[in-house]
């Protein structure tokens, strides 16, 4: 079993369809549409599709797209919400096996949304960034969603309840064990100078904040009455897309980079 199978089936519950959910990842597509890319026809590659929230945003646009997961249930459930898109395929792929995947195949996008490389050490991530440039088209373009060492929401948040080893546990080298009902899954926090100097056949195109000002997702609950707020803070988030400093103070980050 995958690290991921067991949430599998109530992922979309417990996090695509909150209002928090909702809010970071309309923040992703918004950075995806400052891009300016012309997804028509364009062949994307996504690494860690979970449920395929993000390969129907593909799809819709006019992408081909070949939705991965580590995960055979996440991927069962994609392949049931794009079954009515025939421009969408999905397969089962563990991120450290990318070189013999589909090997004659090359991508102009290689997406990954919501910190699934977090779960990389940092020489799975060098090597999964050496293998993404072998597999980009010449102009293609790599775009990440990652979880940076610091989080303001996190850090104020179990401050406040007086936890000091929660509210700075980013900082871990070693990695940390976030539990996914019930299930420990290490997960490692990536500054974006981190990624920079990781991506040495890359050039930085963008940067830019997911989650600076709406807080992370395990915090839904406590907005589950302030609609307005949660709307207040997404608004903000969207002004500060341009502060590429900021971006290490977020919940999450997306960077985009291009091929040298």
């Amino acid at each position: 079993m995958a690290d991921f199978d067991h949430i599998a089936n109530r992922y979309d519950t417990d996090f695509t369809q909150t209002a928090i959910g909702k809010a970071q990842r309309q923040l992703v597509h918004h950075q995806l549409e400052k891009l300016q890319l012309d997804f028509n026809q364009v062949r994307v590659l996504e690494i860690n599709c979970g449920t395929g929230q993000d390969a129907l945003y593909f799809a819709k646009k006019g992408a081909q797209v070949l939705a991965t997961d580590i995960s055979y249930e996440m991927v069962s459930v994609t392949q049931k919400k794009t079954l009515e898109f025939p421009n969408v395929s999905s397969e089962v792929l563990d991120i450290n096996q990318l070189s013999t995947f589909h090997s004659d195949e090359k991508y102009d996008v290689i997406f990954s949304n919501f910190g699934g490389l977090n779960c990389l050490t940092t020489l799975q991530l060098q090597t999964f960034l050496e293998v993404a440039s072998t597999r980009l088209e010449k102009n293609g373009q790599l775009i990440m969603v990652i979880m940076p060492e610091f989080c303001g929401w996190e850090t104020l948040y179990f401050l406040s309840k007086f936890n000091w080893k929660k509210a700075f546990r980013r900082k871990n080298k070693s990695g940390v064990l976030a539990k996914l009902d019930g299930k420990e899954v290490k997960t490692y926090y990536y500054s974006p100078l981190n990624v920079i100097k990781l991506a040495s056949k890359f050039k930085m195109k963008w940067i830019s904040p997911i989650g600076l000002f709406v807080p992370p997702s395990y915090l839904n609950k406590l907005f589950l009455n302030y609609p307005k707020t949660l709307r207040f803070f997404e608004k903000r988030d969207e002004k500060a897309s341009n502060s590429f400093f900021l971006s290490a103070l977020s919940d999450h980050y997306l960077i985009s980079l291009n091929l040298r």
